[in-house]
This record gives C-alpha cells, sequence and structure tokens, in this order.
C-alpha cells in the first residue's frame, strides 16, 4: 500500500542503495516540509518542492518492474496530485537510464529535449502538468 513516506531513516533505506543517483542529504531535505515523498516497499516517489505547485520528481522502483512499475509509478503521480496542489512536475533522466526514460513517458510525462545537467552529463527533461493529469493521462 502506498502511503507518505515522512521517516528520514526510512527514505535512507532507500536513497543509500543508490548514492551515484540519491545525492542529496535526506535529513536536510525532509527538513522543508514542502517536499513530499510516498513509498511502497522499496520503491518510494519524492517530489521536491521548487515554488507554489512546482516539483522536481524523483522515482525509485527497486522492486516493481515492467507493467508493475508502470502502475505504481501512476499511483504515486495520482497521490501527488491529489495531495498537493501540483501544476508543474519535471524529471530529469540520464539518458543512459533508458528504462526509466521508457517509464517516465508511460506515465503520461513528456519530453522537453536534452539538457546538460552538469554532475549526470546529458539527460532528457519530462514534464507533466496538473491539468494534463486531471484531463485524464
Amino acid at each position: 500500500m502506498l502511503k507518505r513516506l515522512t521517516s528520514v531513516e526510512a527514505c535512507k533505506e532507500i536513497t543509500d542503495r543508490y548514492p551515484d543517483y540519491f545525492t542529496f542529504d535526506a535529513e536536510a531535505w525532509f527538513v522543508n516540509p514542502k517536499n513530499w515523498a510516498c513509498v511502497e516497499g522499496l520503491n518510494a516517489g519524492f517530489a521536491e518542492w521548487k515554488s507554489d505547485g512546482n516539483y522536481w520528481v524523483h522515482l525509485c522502483c527497486h522492486e516493481a518492474r515492467g507493467r508493475a512499475a508502470v502502475e505504481l509509478t501512476k499511483r504515486m503521480v495520482r497521490f501527488l496530485c491529489e495531495d498537493t496542489n501540483l501544476r508543474t512536475a519535471v524529471a530529469l533522466i540520464s539518458v543512459e537510464n533508458r528504462k526509466a526514460c521508457w517509464l517516465i513517458r508511460q506515465v503520461g510525462f513528456k519530453s522537453l529535449g536534452l539538457v546538460d545537467s552538469g554532475n549526470n552529463g546529458i539527460c532528457e527533461m519530462f514534464f507533466l502538468t496538473g491539468e494534463d493529469y486531471n484531463s485524464g493521462i
């Protein structure tokens, strides 16, 4: 069952498995009450608040694969949209992570093209608006 993630320890249990991907300080991240996270098992979704209604999202499907990952990610996005005043969600995914790029498209995110992200190299930038979500994507 999908639930809000509010525990730094539970967050680290997931993020510590991927030190090259999750480079943020979990304790500092949870200090901002506008940041949002959910978890189901060892699968997690993070939404980093940038401004009113605008979030950068990070998804981790540690256990879910294929169609199960798509359904789980859809539920995570639904939970985010219902629990916040989401206007825009942005995801930045390394072009080398083709599975994640495929997954985010299945959920309804649209590509904005490639960007040089600096530390993470060339990434594809994706976005989803709250309006897109509410129209049934």
